[in-house]
Formats: structure tokens, sequence, C-alpha cells
């Protein structure tokens, strides 16, 4: 059973059910302290709870940096990835909680680095980079809850390569 109560400006639900451990929240409604608390006791019922708590309370900067220190090592060539985690640090986007970031986040993300002007294969880089990260968060550090908005957002196409057999080829075939 969920208790709901006042805690200054914002309402506390508390669910204690048999079998599971206490799961908390702070809302700034109690109509939304309340719905939340149905869900979270019904998916109890049903048996398919997976605690959020570690994906609500973990950053993306936090997680940048555990993945640093657990992930990078295995690579053969972690340099580039470590100074691309070193730019993902300094977005806005790493102060939001893993389980706050949306599709429309990593969109705007996009956006943003089109607007610098950066090339549509370095934003497929770092994408790859959140895309892996929420992966591995969701697969290794336990946070089954965690899905992963890169996979559902459109990817910035990439231009045509140069032809360079073309050009070649051309000023040698040159009709006379």
């Amino acid at each position: 059973m969920a208790t709901i109560r006042p805690r200054g400006d914002s309402w506390e639900a508390r669910i204690r059910h048999k079998g599971w451990s206490v799961t908390c929240r702070t809302f700034d409604t109690k109509f939304d302290a309340e719905k939340w608390a149905r869900e979270i006791e019904s998916e109890m019922d049903r048996g398919v709870f997976v605690s959020r708590s570690e994906a609500e309370s973990t950053t993306l900067a936090r997680a940048l940096d555990r993945y640093e220190t657990d992930y990078l090592p295995r690579l053969a060539h972690p340099d580039r990835e470590f100074l691309r985690i070193k730019g993902l640090k300094r977005r806005v986007l790493a102060a939001r909680f893993l389980a706050a970031i949306r599709t429309k986040d990593i969109a705007d993300f996009i956006k943003e680095r089109e607007a610098e002007e950066v090339s549509p294969h370095t934003i497929r880089l770092d994408l790859a980079l959140l895309s892996r990260l929420f992966e591995v968060a969701a697969s290794d550090w336990g946070m089954e809850s965690l899905g992963n908005p890169v996979r559902r957002v459109s990817r910035p196409k990439l231009p045509t390569g140069r032809s360079r057999w073309f050009e070649v080829y051309s000023s040698i075939c040159r009709p006379c």
C-alpha cells in the first residue's frame, strides 16, 4: 500500500509491498504522486516491477565517468572515445538524469551539433557513444528499466563520398 504525505512544498509517495524493497519518490503535486504509486503498485502486483532508482539518480555526466573507467580500457584505441566523452560532459544534456533523457532531448542535441556546423559523421559517432552507454547501463550496470532513446532518433544523413575514380578516368579518356 502506498503512503502519500506532504513534504515541504512537495509530496512524497512511499510504497511498501511484500516481497519488494521500499520504493519512494517525491512529486510536485499530490495527483502525480498518487498516479505514480498506482502504476508502481500495479507493476508489483503483476511481478514486472524493475527498480528505476539508480537510473533516476544517475546523471549522464556520472554515467560517462563510469563508462570511461569501466568500458574504455577494453578498447584498442580509447583516445578518441575519451575526447568524445570529455566533449559530451560539457553539454547541457550531461546534467540530466539518465531516466529523464528522451528521444526529443537527443534530437535537440543533434540540432545543437548541426548548428555548430559539425560534420554528420562526427554527430553519428557521438550518437554511437551515447547509444553504447545506454546499452551498457541497461545490461551491465543493472539499470534494466532504462530504455535507449538514441535508438529511436533519426540520425543525420552522411554526404555522398567523392568519386575519385571518375575524375581520373574522365581526364584520361577524353574524346578527341
